[in-house]
């Protein structure tokens, strides 16, 4: 039996929310630290077929949602893209409350701050704070992209999830990015455990070699582990019993603050 689909049978609006998903798709393979990226880069980074990829490529160059470097031969983010993401981020009242306090606390515990919310397999970079006195900062900025297994971040946030949402997750996952699969699936029972117990959870030199990290979650009114807020620093200047003792308490402390901060957000 031929179960084949005839495109023509498609209803217009179905397509038309394809393609919008497309090309949102090819808009989030950017980051800041790959912001030129050609054709076949972004098929390999989306899964996406190449003939796809250049079909919408020229459709959002001509919506100056990209730009074209023909020396390159590579494509980056348009200046449309950019004022959305500047009206996008200036109305987080969150990262806005979080800002200052993330700052705060990594020139008093000379770490770099992350806040980041999850997308598909990765966290996504809200906010980024590094400590002024630190020699060397973490190569993290906002709009930065991190595994889930390769940072504290991602593993509390999974570790805090119920046991549906942590299936359902890693059913996705393990569809999407095998290799990540296999290596979260492995962490997944300590941070489960950890979260459960402590409410935190340690990663030792998984965000960058030779780092040391934290995190916690941050609840909303939206919903429960909406965020998750975590810290890092080389393991040379945040050895564990520090990070243990004198950092994670603070960071205990200020998931707290911006809890309640948000709660009264909401009240008003």
């Amino acid at each position: 039996m031929n179960t084949s689909v005839d495109p023509s049978s498609v209803k217009p609006g179905i397509r038309e929310v394809r393609v919008l998903s497309r090309g949102l798709t090819i808009l989030s393979a950017f980051e800041p630290n790959n912001d030129w990226l050609s054709n076949s880069e972004i098929a390999a980074l989306t899964g996406l077929p190449k003939p796809t990829v250049s079909r919408l490529t020229a459709n959002l160059l001509e919506a100056e949602y990209l730009q074209y470097s023909a020396r390159r031969a590579a494509y980056r983010l348009g200046t449309a893209v950019l004022a959305l993401g500047f009206i996008a981020a200036s109305n987080r009242d969150f990262v806005m409350l979080a800002r200052p306090l993330m700052q705060q606390f990594a020139d008093q515990h000379q770490v770099s701050v992350v806040l980041a919310s999850p997308d598909a397999s990765s966290m996504v970079c809200n906010e980024v704070a590094h400590s002024r006195d630190m020699l060397f900062t973490l190569r993290v900025r906002a709009g930065s992209r991190l595994r889930m297994d390769r940072s504290a971040l991602g593993r509390a946030l999974i570790g805090a999830m119920s046991d549906a949402e942590r299936a359902a997750f890693m059913d996705k996952l393990s569809a999407a990015d095998p290799q990540a699969w296999e290596l979260l699936d492995r962490e997944v029972p300590a941070a489960v455990s950890q979260m459960a117990s402590d409410g935190y959870c340690i990663a030792a030199g998984t965000l960058e070699a030779g780092t040391n990290g934290a995190a916690v979650v941050v609840d909303t009114p939206e919903g429960p582990h909406t965020y998750a807020l975590g810290c890092a620093a080389p393991s040379n200047s945040l050895e564990l019993p520090r990070l243990k003792q004198a950092v994670i308490p603070d960071l205990l402390a200020l998931k707290a603050r911006l809890e309640a901060e948000l709660s009264n957000m909401q009240a008003e």
